[in-house]
């Protein structure tokens, strides 16, 4: 695709949620590129939300939405909140414009009423089972006369409004996968149900239009919908966008990613993880997906992807979801992250985690600490699990006694309080005095300091600590001995 095409018409992207629970890992996805598709071209990102299906609606997936784009900055130009000149931005809100569509889809003979009953449509479904057939509507109410149609709504009488859809083959362009050839040969679909809503497919081509949408980019799931679309938009008379599908998120080669497993959805890595933004976006172009010249090995900024972005360069190869790479991308974000971004993140964290209460400079002197010391640090929830020891002193002897049995601890604590500096000499020399070897008696050290086996190295804990500190956990140690 080349950049006079977009520079020609005005870019016009929106990221369209449904609000029935967490946001998706791959809905995440979809926004991200939305945006930097968006932004790199000068455009507006529109965010809209898709919540005519009521019964799965949930109460406040509209609020976590927002709080997942505001978390990785992909900030709407318009939608529920910002509003805009082509809004409302809820579906629930448009019921009279999709009603409208739909009965001038009627006029230009491309759509019916249908008034036949649930119980008949089940009894065509199971025929059509038992026959070993794909159940099929049979257009039954396609041969009303207007007249009578009218006449029989106008009597209150129930119905739905179907399109009439021929079977057909359908050619349309995607800038992913190329030209898709699709055979159509399905059921008459309800456009309007009976309680005024829209379907999907409805909804889905008007808002685009409405809003008037340059770009569709959705994840590929959505592909095989297209060519019904496509229809749809030659029944207004209508050009259609672009389309731009996304390829799959896979767990590995083979297996999809499923919605049973906690890391497919997005509250996962901000709260249970603590990623970093920034870590989690690198990791959705992990394959070069959009960017130009993609080195593997350098962290983007949100800044520089917005720069390096090209349509063009999005590929059909899915995405693995790489907890190794993850990892990686989080340790390059956490020792590039600014302190003042850094901070609140990492007490919220904390509060949602151990509810630890802590000073800002302190958590300053652990975040230096930890960029300077501890190069495998990323994930922000290990604050309070393996690294808990900057926030608590230890809480009980028995891992001390347990990992050191016919050991007279006692007299060793009093020995180390009697040292000026805890260092190799003089932690060799206790170990000497009290016939233990070197590692026995930095081991001991180091439970009573952080009550864990693993950590820092005892020079980096004292230097974090200061000796006066160190002291404190000795005795401390003492009495829960």
């Amino acid at each position: 695709m080349k950049l006079t095409g977009f520079l020609k018409q005005n870019v016009r992207v929106r990221f369209a949620p449904s609000p029935t629970g967490h946001l998706h890992i791959g809905g995440l996805r979809t926004a991200f590129f939305n945006y930097l598709f968006a932004k790199k071209y000068g455009g507006d990102f529109i965010l809209r939300i898709e919540d005519t299906d009521r019964t799965r609606f949930v109460d406040d997936a509209q609020d976590q939405i927002y709080s997942s784009l505001n978390f990785y900055n992909l900030l709407p130009d318009e939608g529920p909140r910002e509003g805009g000149k082509f809004g409302p931005y809820e579906q629930s809100k448009r019921l009279e414009i999709y009603r409208n569509a739909a009965y001038r889809l009627i006029d230009s003979g491309h759509a019916y009423r249908c008034f036949c009953s649930e119980n008949r449509l089940d009894l065509l479904r199971k025929t059509a089972e038992k026959r070993g057939e794909i159940p099929k509507y049979d257009r039954k109410c396609a041969n009303l006369s207007s007249r009578d149609a009218v006449k029989m709504e106008q009597n209150g009488e129930k119905f739905v409004i179907r399109f009439k859809l021929d079977k057909q083959n359908v050619q349309f362009h995607d800038e992913v996968f190329g030209s898709v050839n699709q055979f159509i040969d399905e059921s008459d679909p309800v456009l309007l149900k009976s309680d005024g809503f829209p379907t999907y497919h409805l909804a889905n081509v008007i808002d685009d239009r409405k809003m008037e949408i340059s770009h569709v980019i959705r994840g590929m799931e959505w592909l095989s919908s297209t060519g019904k679309h496509t229809i749809l938009y030659k029944a207004f008379n209508w050009t259609p966008p672009k389309f731009v599908h996304l390829s799959l998120i896979m767990r590995s080669a083979t297996k999809k990613l499923s919605k049973r497993d906690k890391d497919a959805f997005v509250s996962y890595y901000s709260e249970q993880l603590g990623a970093l933004p920034e870590a989690v976006l690198n990791l959705m172009i992990r394959n070069g997906a959009g960017i130009r010249n993609f080195d593997a090995e350098h962290f983007y900024s949100l800044d520089e992807m917005i720069e390096q972005f090209d349509l063009s360069l999005l590929g059909r190869r899915n995405l693995l979801l790489d907890s190794d790479v993850l990892q990686k991308y989080s340790r390059m974000a956490f020792q590039k992250s600014d302190f003042k971004e850094l901070y609140p993140r990492i007490i919220d964290i904390l509060n949602k985690k151990s509810n630890y209460s802590t000073s800002r400079e302190d958590i300053q002197k652990i975040v230096t600490f930890l960029k300077a010391k501890e190069e495998n640090f990323g994930f922000l929830s290990s604050l309070s699990t393996e690294f808990s020891w900057f926030f608590t002193r230890p809480q009980s002897s028995q891992l001390l006694k347990e990992s050191h049995p016919n050991v007279d601890l006692r007299n060793i604590l009093n020995s180390l309080l009697e040292i000026e500096v805890f260092n190799s000499e003089s932690l060799e020399y206790l170990a000497k005095n009290h016939q233990l070897n070197l590692a026995k008696a930095m081991g001991i050290v180091r439970i009573s300091l952080i009550g864990s086996k693993k950590g820092p190295p005892i020079s980096e804990l004292v230097e974090f600590f200061g000796m006066t500190e160190c002291h404190r956990r000795i005795r401390i140690m003492q009495e829960l001995l």
